[in-house]
């Protein structure tokens, strides 16, 4: 694989992955989860006491690239605000897109190393979470509180969102599903 998959199980910023910085040492006695969320395979899971204080889509280069999509979504928490089970952290692993190393240098990309699912995006004081990966109970939608309220970096998006003639948008898989 090579890269950040490679090496995302070493710490090679030496900041003492990661016991003792928020997300990772909340004190469970003062704990009340309101969302809770996971990776694919499940080895990473989180929650959440909070709604969070934004919800953005950033379209900017790196977000495409990073994400393989032409904008990312996420929601945006103070770290007070998440907590990881202990055995959680240990398929944690970060990667700095600002220099291009693999590490726990703030900010940076959070992932799963066993199935690499990017989990949020690390900043200084805020975690910003992919929604996707919250449960929110059988059949149930989004809160309000994590509906896009800001599309930033717009000026690089790949496409216009608005719907253009000849576009189609279909309720599920292409021509399987009812056209909207």
């Amino acid at each position: 694989m090579g890269g950040a998959h490679e090496h995302g199980d070493k710490d090679f910023t030496g900041d003492g992955f990661p016991d003792e910085v928020e997300p990772y040492s909340v004190k469970p006695d003062a704990w009340d989860a309101k969302y809770s969320g996971s990776c694919h395979c499940g080895a990473v899971t989180f929650e959440v006491k909070d709604d969070p204080v934004a919800s953005v889509c950033c379209h900017c280069t790196t977000c495409q690239i990073v994400h393989g999509a032409t904008s990312q979504r996420a929601v945006l928490f103070k770290k007070d605000c998440v907590r990881f089970p202990k055995e959680a952290i240990e398929h944690l692993a970060f990667y700095q897109t600002h220099d291009k190393k693999v590490g726990r240098h703030l900010p940076c990309k959070v992932r799963c190393k066993s199935c690499g699912t990017l989990i949020a995006d690390e900043g200084r004081n805020m975690w910003l979470a992919f929604p996707a990966l919250f449960k929110f109970g059988e059949g149930a939608k989004e809160p309000e509180s994590f509906q896009v309220k800001n599309h930033i970096f717009y000026s690089q998006r790949m496409l216009d969102l608005d719907r253009k003639p000849g576009v189609k948008f279909w309720s599920e898989a292409q021509d399987k599903s009812e056209e909207m």
